[in-house]
């Protein structure tokens, strides 16, 4: 995120984001050492956080590039929709990736729903503020 995009609300669910992931992190490492688990498959799983972690964190550089408009009609409230969703995609992805892990590691299963209830929250952010990006659009155009 671009410093002037930046407010104390997004700083903090940013470190809070970047914690969660080197917990997660960690918590793979310690799970594959304890478990004695093959190295690829801890690393994959890490490797797909930090893989989508970068990906989201390099669009919110960009936010036009998320609904494929205009750098001049990406601002105002489009650009901060559009910068909200990213940043609770990535905290709901990074908490969700590491739940299951902190189970793991305490020895309790989760469900199989777990990975839907995971997917619909992404969802259902994603979908909130698109229509909020949207009727900000429709708005500009009258």
């Amino acid at each position: 995120m671009r410093k002037r995009d930046l407010t104390f609300a997004s700083a903090v669910l940013e470190a809070i984001n970047a914690i969660l992931a080197i917990a997660y992190i960690g918590l793979q490492i310690y799970y594959g050492v304890y478990y004695h688990i093959e190295a690829f498959k801890f690393i994959a799983n890490i490797l797909v956080l930090v893989l989508v972690y970068a990906g989201i964190t390099w669009v919110q550089h960009y936010p036009e590039k998320l609904n494929h408009i205009p750098p001049e009609v990406c601002t105002g409230n489009i650009r901060r929709y559009s910068l909200r969703m990213l940043m609770f995609v990535k905290f709901v992805f990074t908490a969700g990736l590491l739940v299951p892990c902190v189970c793991d590691v305490a020895g309790i299963g989760i469900r199989d729903a777990y990975s839907l209830i995971m997917i619909g929250l992404i969802l259902v952010v994603s979908v909130y503020y698109e229509y909020r990006i949207i009727q900000e659009i429709r708005s500009m155009r009258k």
